[in-house]
């Protein structure tokens, strides 16, 4: 396998990601960056309200490209492939990719954020069931769809306000009993008159033959019912992306790598930046500063390793 020599491998091609990568070329780090998504999935997001600077927001792919573009001016080197395995060994990190190249570093950042769980029902897997409102939502549009997003949070509130625009009904189904949303979002939903919101109401089931056709549904009284829908759009949590890891690294109970105060996790020269680190709050704004963060903080590692 060929071997190529950087100071920090960076995992994630996202917000967290590219910021490092953006940051540690100009503190003169030599990056390698993995992952195929520019901007990872804030392709996701139809619209990011709440991003300083950008007045009315700015959509999700645009934010995403032009970050990943203003990293790679700066010479940042992007794979545009995923990190297979990444290993540590004699105080070095060893990555291989999906295409069987090997590359090492002094250091390396997680940057690969998280990604969507499906719902643990039988036939999870059935067509018609989406996570990304923007890229699909637009199959349906004229054909007078009924829809369902299932999740409180504001993910689900934008998958709503999207998808309203596209189907003649969309039934927001929420297990609890309140939305888990920002106000602005509920305002939002609640002026829409084609959303349907079922709160108390758990999805136990898809059916169908290999398309979603309706979900079976369950209400905090024990009640059920059959919801025929045209296509199912989940937010109902996420799950951190760390099946690259070939090393045993601290973590939460919900699998998230935990870090000191410099963003380092329990392995020397091991950082973690973004919706993939043990968190209070998982923002496109504070995926950025973790990068920048974490960057920074191998840059120190690095020379202090040298002194």
């Amino acid at each position: 396998m060929e071997e190529n020599q950087y100071d920090v491998i960076i995992v994630g091609t996202g917000p967290a990601g590219s910021t490092a990568a953006l940051y540690g070329q100009r503190l003169g780090l030599n990056t390698v960056v993995f992952g195929d998504t520019p901007g990872g999935i804030t392709y996701m997001i139809e619209n990011i309200m709440n991003f300083p600077g950008f007045l009315g927001g700015v959509p999700g792919t645009e934010f995403g490209v032009k970050l990943f573009q203003q990293a790679q001016t700066e010479g940042a080197l992007f794979t545009m492939s995923r990190l297979k395995e990444l290993n540590h060994h004699e105080n070095a990190f060893t990555g291989t990719d999906d295409n069987g190249l090997m590359y090492t570093a002094t250091c390396a950042i997680i940057a690969s954020g998280r990604v969507p769980k499906r719902l643990p029902v039988a036939h999870s897997e059935m067509k018609g069931i989406n996570f990304c409102s923007v890229c699909d939502g637009p199959l349906f549009r004229g054909k007078n769809a009924t829809l369902a997003v299932v999740g409180s949070d504001n993910a689900a509130g934008q998958h709503a306000m999207t998808l309203s625009r596209i189907a003649d009904k969309v039934f927001l189904i929420c297990r609890s009993q309140t939305l888990k949303m920002d106000a602005v979002h509920q305002q939002l939903i609640a002026a829409q008159d084609n959303i349907e919101i079922l709160n108390g109401t758990e999805v136990t089931g898809y059916k169908g033959l290999d398309l979603v056709e309706a979900l079976n549904v369950k209400t905090n009284e024990d009640e059920t019912s059959e919801i025929p829908v045209d296509g199912v759009f989940l937010a109902i949590g996420w799950t951190p992306n760390t099946k690259m890891l070939a090393m045993s690294v601290d973590q939460n109970s919900g699998g998230y790598l935990q870090t000191d105060d410099k963003l380092m996790t329990s392995i020397p020269g091991l950082f973690a930046a973004g919706d993939v680190r043990d968190t209070d709050l998982w923002q496109v704004l504070t995926a950025c500063a973790d990068g920048a963060r974490a960057v920074k903080n191998v840059a120190d590692h690095i020379i202090a390793i040298k002194s």
